[in-house]
């Protein structure tokens, strides 16, 4: 297995965004090991860990099978979309195919142009842009929101995840109340007989 600098780069995302998992006083000695890693010793600690397939399964398939945990944000029948861990902007998010595919299916660009809307309703960002990604040979799309500021990717708190998560899916529990309102019929009340 070959793995490309951009899949060594988010790798390297994903190993960091488990910190929090280690304890306090070792985080930044195992921050300064991933982040002086050459894309050689990623590819060598992968294959030694076994990472690339947790029982046949990338990070993303066990993304998918709820084995690593993710902060979803929506999900069809093919697809799921995560927030990124590592945003670039706030709404920066992944839409993974559940299958491991390694070309990306019209389902999985279709639910990308589903949250590309959302985020442009809830956030209003001056620009989002979508674009297919390969990591570990699973096929996903990248949604990125620009609002102007943007200048690198940083690691996001699980706080900050779960909040974002929450406002997002926030938005959705409106909208279903909204279309359910307009078509809803009223039922008649009735006096109370006195036999």
């Amino acid at each position: 297995m070959v793995i490309t600098k951009e899949e060594t780069g988010k790798i390297k995302e994903h190993l960091l965004a488990q910190l929090e998992n280690f304890p306090e006083d070792k985080r930044n000695q195992i921050k300064e090991q991933i982040n002086s890693m050459t894309d050689e010793q990623v590819e060598a600690f992968i294959k030694q860990n076994e990472l690339t397939h947790l029982g046949d399964q990338c990070i993303f398939c066990s993304i998918v099978a709820n084995k690593t945990p993710s902060y979803k944000i929506a999900e069809d029948k093919n697809n799921i979309a995560i927030l990124e861990l590592n945003p670039l902007s706030k709404g920066h998010v992944l839409i993974i195919p559940k299958e491991h595919l390694d070309k990306i299916p019209e389902s999985t660009k279709n639910l990308a142009q589903e949250i590309s809307k959302k985020i442009q309703k809830k956030f209003n960002p001056n620009e989002i842009k979508i674009k297919e990604l390969k990591i570990m040979n699973h096929a996903l799309m990248e949604v990125v929101p620009f609002y102007g500021d943007e200048t690198e990717k940083r690691q996001a708190t699980g706080e900050e995840l779960k909040a974002l998560q929450e406002e997002i899916l926030k938005v959705e529990e409106i909208e279903i109340e909204k279309k359910s309102e307009p078509g809803k019929e009223k039922v008649p009340i009735l006096s109370p007989k006195i036999p």
